[in-house]
């Protein structure tokens, strides 16, 4: 964790000047077709506060919505750490994924938050089912406060898409969406866990 905190720090220190909704270049942002140094290791960092969580005495509330239906139980921690298998199994470390993957930094005053964006920078192979991912830094605090990924699958000749949204301290959601031929999309599944109702 030390090593995280150090490397958020050095970028919110690098951003700390940005302007209002512009674009921010640096070194690890991809230059002249240059790859980058590193990425934020979101996997490590995910796994972090799972770590935290497993520490404090606390039950989380799963909650799913099918079709409009909402249906709530206690889970367990050991179940949320199931619920994200999905999203941990591809990892992202510092540098294991730049061949693939282009990072691009957006510092959004509105949303007061410095914004890393990571897209393909080609077709992806097809071991590769992660198709981009965020991560929102808090610049006053130099703290994450939010990661989104999103995966997409083939699952009996369909295509569908997972995203999770993970808010750091609070709660992790994934939305399970089929993508139709004709180009329309479905909502199929929304499941959260939340272990932090303030």
């Amino acid at each position: 964790m030390n090593k995280l905190h150090f490397i958020i720090y050095l970028v919110i220190l690098l951003l700390g000047c940005a302007t209002k909704n512009k674009e921010i270049q640096s070194s690890s942002t991809v230059q002249n077709s240059e790859v980058p140094d590193s990425f934020f290791p979101v996997t490590s960092y995910i796994r972090g506060q799972i770590i935290i969580l497993d520490s404090l005495p606390i039950t989380p509330l799963k909650v799913t919505v099918i079709k409009g239906r909402t249906d709530s139980t206690w889970g367990t921690k050991h179940t949320l750490k199931q619920f994200l298998a999905p999203f941990l199994n591809t990892e992202i470390k510092e540098t294991n994924l730049v061949k693939y993957f282009k990072e691009t930094r957006f510092n959004d005053q509105t949303l007061n938050a410095i914004t890393f964006t990571y897209e393909p920078r080609m077709k992806l192979p097809d071991s590769i089912s992660l198709r981009r991912w965020d991560v929102y830094v808090d610049p006053q605090k130099g703290v994450v406060t939010k990661i989104y990924m999103v995966k997409q699958l083939k699952e009996n000749d369909q295509r569908i898409t997972q995203q999770l949204t993970w808010q750091t301290n609070k709660l992790a959601k994934i939305s399970t969406i089929l993508n139709k031929p004709d180009g329309n999309v479905e909502l199929l599944k929304e499941e959260q866990f939340i272990w932090n109702f303030e």
